[in-house]
Parts: structure tokens; C-alpha cells; sequence
């Protein structure tokens, strides 16, 4: 009997040694990037032994956010979990962000000044702006605004470089006379871009264009609309032209825009660089059925600003359930892995590691199709306005949407649209 006793106790104390912590994670990660996350996270569970993640995908966007501070009021929420940088100041306005001190980053051997800097300085500034202190998410990426193009159709509208690229652009009168000319040689339209039920979409062009002239929505930490009577109504007088000549899609959805380009039948696609599993996996497959290639937005008026945005790993405020030192180190292991082991895996799907050390690395300067055009939108990436009511999840992609595709249908006209939307900002800002 004491033997067996014994025996039972030297299983016991095997089996505590190797008792697994589990971590909760939630993400927002569909298509493409929801694959590739899931193969971080089985990689990362496979690679040892004493940590399990445990990962459940919710809704990207608004309902993601609500569900977060719900968990958060009720004192149940994930260990960790993905935040776009663009919703932090709404995420610290309703103190959903736990902070991340130097000692908690030292956990999983990280620093602040691992990550792109524009990232750290926006999280930073973010925090201020709401009043709080400290790092309140760990980058991932950037994701931004790229031109996907058509190299069998360029070449037949005689816009294609020698050297297989779209010629250059200096200005909107460049790129207007390339759209008209590629419409009037190949009869396709010119540019997909999606707008029914995707106001995110019609945002980042509309705010690219915006950026390029120097426009501004924020200015010390406060709302300005001062530029929108002139820079944002050149911005979508833009855009509303190209929609008057048919150079730009109409009343297309997400996925048909995508299925437009992939297609043949446009012979652009302005998106985000997220697509690029999109066009690999469908050239490994024989599905698509022409030479692609991807640049970054062209720099319209003298400069090449774009949106960007930034997928954060973040740790939800639980002041009912602290985490536990052991929990913590948990996650912060996982969170390094992540961008240590991951970060090579996440940028197959098109984006731009934050993790410096993977940013710089031979192999993701070496990756295609990334490399023509990571560079140059790293340098060009411009992060959403640093304000509660911007950012996805925020109330002004669907204002943008209600007031500016009306301009895109031709059924308002461009200052109509702008006086709208400013009023919208005005009493959101209230």
C-alpha cells in the first residue's frame, strides 16, 4: 500500500510539473489572415509544452469592440487579444486597455524600441490625448493602402513600363488621363473599388487623398474640420469624377470587387495589401489568368501619404480578475512568439511586420510579391486621426459611408457630401 501510495504521490508531482497554463485569445481574423493565425497558434502550441492557447475568432469590426468592453464590465474576459492601433483611443476612453510596463515586454524579451517607431509614437500619443500612460498594445503590423494591377491589360492600353510596371504618376491629372486611357483601350473599368455596405474602403481613398494635401482632422489632440471645405472637398471631387466617367466601380460590394479584379474585368484594384494571400493563392492555383503586380498608392500631390493601420496583440482591463503573474508571463511569451517565430508567417499575408528584427531581415526583403511595395509604403504609411471617434469600430466609417457614397452614385453632390460629414464629426465630437 505505501508503495503504491508512493507512487501515486511521484505521478502527482510529475504530472504538476507539466500542467499546462491556458491562454485565452481572441481575434477578428477571417480569410487569409485568419489562416495565418491559426498557424501561429498551432505552431506556437506544438512548440512546447507548458502553455496552451486557446483561440476563438469573433467579428471584425464595431461588433468586436462591443463585445470587448462587455467582457471588460463583466469581469470575463480574454487572457489576450487583437485591437486595431486606430481603435486604442477608443479603447482607452472606455478603459478596455490594460498597459504594458518595460518589466511585463522584459517577460517575453521585448522592448518598446523592437517595433516600428511611427507605431509606438501613435500608441503613445493616443494615450495622452485620453489622459493615460504607458504602452496599451504590442504592434504586429502595418496594413495600408496599396494599387494591385492588371499587367496583360496595361500593356494593351500602353500604360505598362518596360520594365513590367504601371508608368508613373505625378498628380490626379496623371492618373485620371492613365484611367481614361486604359478604359478607352481595353473597355474594362479602370479601378475596382468597393462601396456598397464598405465605407472602410471609400475611407481610405477618400483619406489618402486627403493626407496627400495635407489635410488634418486632428490638430493638438482636438477634432479640426478647417481642411475639409478645401482638401477634403477636392479629395471627393476626385473620387466623384472618376465615378462620372466610369473610371472607378459603382455600387460594388467587397467580395465582387475583389472578383471584378480577379476576373479580368478591371483592370486595377485599389485595397489594402491584406489581399495579397488573395492574388498568391489564386496564381498557385492556375485561377488567375494574367501577370499581376502591386505598388503603393502613387503620390498624387507631391507627397505619398496613405492610411494605414496597425493590428495590435493587446491584454484587455480586468480589474475584477487581475491577471496572475504566471498567466502574464504566459501571454507575453505567446505575444513574442508571435512576432518572433510568427512574424515571417504574418507577413505572407501581405503585411508589414512591426517587429523590427523581421522588418529588416534578408528573407522579408526577399518575399514576393511584398517587396514591391513594403518599402515604400512602410515610409508613406500615415495612421488613422488620433481621436475616440475615428478608427474602425468608430462612428465615422459610417458616416463616411451614409454621406459619401450618395457623392459616388451621383446622387449628392461633392459639397453636400463634405457638409455632411462635417456636421456628422461635430456632433460626434460633442
Amino acid at each position: 500500500m505505501r508503495r503504491f501510495r508512493l507512487l501515486a504521490l511521484g505521478l502527482t508531482l510529475a504530472g504538476s510539473a507539466h500542467a499546462q497554463t491556458t491562454v485565452v485569445f481572441w481575434d477578428f481574423f477571417a480569410g487569409g489572415d485568419g489562416a495565418r493565425m491559426k498557424q501561429i497558434v498551432d505552431s506556437f502550441n506544438a512548440s512546447q509544452r507548458d502553455i496552451k492557447v486557446e483561440r476563438t475568432t469573433q467579428t471584425w469590426g464595431n461588433p468586436f469592440y462591443t463585445k470587448v468592453h462587455t467582457a471588460v464590465v463583466a469581469g470575463q474576459t480574454p487572457d489576450v487579444m487583437t485591437y486595431h492601433l486606430s481603435a486604442a483611443p477608443a479603447g482607452l476612453q472606455r478603459k478596455d486597455l490594460r498597459p504594458f510596463s518595460a518589466a511585463d515586454l522584459a517577460l517575453g524579451g521585448l522592448k518598446s524600441s523592437d517595433f516600428q517607431g511611427n507605431l509606438i509614437t501613435t500608441l503613445n500619443t493616443a494615450a495622452k490625448n485620453t489622459g493615460s500612460t504607458g504602452l496599451y498594445g504590442i504592434p504586429l503590423d502595418t496594413h495600408t493602402f496599396v494599387l494591385y494591377y492588371n499587367k496583360d491589360l496595361l500593356k494593351k492600353a500602353g500604360v505598362l513600363t518596360p520594365s513590367g510596371t504601371l508608368a508613373p504618376m505625378k498628380s490626379v491629372a496623371d492618373l485620371t488621363r492613365t484611367l481614361q486611357t486604359i478604359k478607352a483601350k481595353t473597355g474594362v473599368t479602370p479601378i475596382a473599388l468597393s462601396s456598397n455596405q464598405d465605407s472602410a474602403s471609400v475611407w481610405r481613398l477618400w483619406y489618402s487623398l486627403f493626407l496627400q494635401q495635407g489635410g488634418a482632422l486632428v490638430r493638438d489632440g482636438k477634432l479640426s474640420t478647417a481642411d475639409l471645405n478645401t482638401k477634403g472637398l477636392a479629395a471627393l471631387r476626385v473620387m466623384a469624377d472618376w465615378s462620372k466617367q466610369g473610371l472607378i466601380t459603382r455600387n460594388v460590394a467587397y467580395p465582387a470587387g475583389v472578383a471584378l479584379f480577379t476576373a479580368g474585368r478591371a483592370a486595377t484594384m485599389l485595397n489594402g495589401n491584406w489581399e495579397v494571400p488573395t492574388m498568391v493563392d489564386a496564381k498557385a492555383k492556375g485561377q488567375l489568368k494574367f501577370d499581376y503586380g502591386i505598388m503603393s498608392f502613387p503620390a498624387l500631390y507631391g507627397n505619398a501619404s496613405t492610411w494605414a493601420d496597425s493590428h495590435m496583440l493587446a491584454i484587455p482591463a480586468n480589474a475584477k480578475a487581475p491577471m496572475s503573474p504566471e498567466k502574464l508571463k504566459a501571454v507575453m511569451t505567446f505575444i513574442s512568439y508571435v512576432n518572433r517565430q510568427g512574424g515571417a508567417t504574418w507577413a505572407g499575408g501581405g503585411h508589414i511586420p512591426a517587429y523590427l528584427p523581421t522588418q529588416r531581415s534578408a528573407a522579408f526583403k526577399g518575399m514576393q510579391p511584398n517587396t514591391q511595395y513594403s518599402a515604400s509604403s512602410a515610409a508613406a504609411a500615415q495612421l488613422e486621426p488620433s481621436a475616440p471617434i475615428f478608427g474602425v469600430g468608430g462612428p465615422v466609417y459610417d458616416a463616411v459611408g451614409v454621406n459619401f457614397t450618395p457623392v459616388l452614385l451621383g446622387q449628392a453632390t461633392p459639397e453636400q457630401g463634405i457638409a455632411r460629414l462635417t456636421a456628422a464629426l461635430q456632433s460626434f465630437a460633442k
